[in-house]
């Protein structure tokens, strides 16, 4: 079951709202026409997108692998700490 915490509503929110204000701002087709005139602003914004989701898919994802989540929500019930080896 997904876990949602304040930071991934607003980040899911914000980007929600970006891609209405601009999508309802712009006319029919601009998304095309922003990709073929300018390839470089266009691979930005989808880099951005990117870079804003990977907070809320990384921490599920690395839970549900096992991995240590400690320093992404420290305060959730189902973190998982790293298990360290003795060094005797």
């Amino acid at each position: 079951m997904v876990r949602w915490d304040g930071h991934e509503i607003g980040v899911l929110s914000t980007l929600a709202g970006c891609i209405g204000i601009t999508h309802g701002a712009m006319p029919r087709g601009w998304a095309r026409s922003f990709v073929h005139r300018q390839p470089i602003a266009a691979m930005s914004c989808l880099l951005f997108g990117v870079g804003i989701l990977l907070p809320v898919t990384v921490v599920p994802v690395r839970r549900a692998l096992g991995l240590p989540t400690n320093q992404y929500d420290a305060e959730d019930p189902r973190v998982t700490y790293p298990k360290y080896q003795s060094l005797e």
